[in-house]
């Protein structure tokens, strides 16, 4: 066989190579089955409750609904804050957890035990004495998940921006 020859014979099999491969994915793609359907709403005043209906029929395996502020103040660093709202939605088949970081170092500043499908953390109260002043923190929600010996495991997460404000 000569020069010529080889070098067709090799373009003949890279495009075979080729061809398959994209033949392999484009089967998998079409037959991809996605169990999550894909909703997009624009919401306004008109159909709020019924994006709220829709959404609560929506809660899948993995993921969960919580009603919290963003906003939390403390009289000071050590007293139970005055508006704060954590709770697990009941419209959830499963409890959660939280722990409130601060962004800045990382350090835990209160962790709730577990909180069963539709119960409200309360009151909350930092573990540590902050100074006054604002405080950018990440609120963690960990979905849990029972275990056959009767505790928990961590699930999935997710994290929300909560600022802080120690007034005095």
């Amino acid at each position: 066989m000569n020069k010529k020859t080889k070098v067709i014979v090799a373009c003949v099999c890279i495009l075979a190579l080729i061809a398959t491969g994209a033949a392999v994915t484009m089967f998998i793609l079409m037959n991809r089955e996605d169990d999550a359907p894909q909703t997009t709403y624009t919401m306004d005043e008109g159909n709020y409750q019924q994006i709220m209906d829709d959404m609560s029929a929506q809660v899948q395996e993995g993921y969960f609904e919580t009603y919290m502020t963003t906003e939390w103040k403390f009289p000071d660093g050590v007293s139970e804050a005055s508006d704060a709202m954590l709770g697990n939605s009941p419209n959830n088949t499963k409890p959660i957890r939280c722990e409130l970081l601060l962004d800045e170092t990382g350090e835990v500043l209160f962790e709730s035990g577990v909180i069963p499908v539709g119960a409200l953390v309360s009151p909350i109260q930092l573990e540590r004495d902050l100074e006054a002043g604002t405080y950018e923190t990440t609120c963690m929600i960990y979905l849990m998940n029972e275990k056959e010996d009767g505790t928990f495991e961590d699930y999935s997460s997710a994290g929300f921006r909560v600022t802080l404000t120690v007034e005095n």
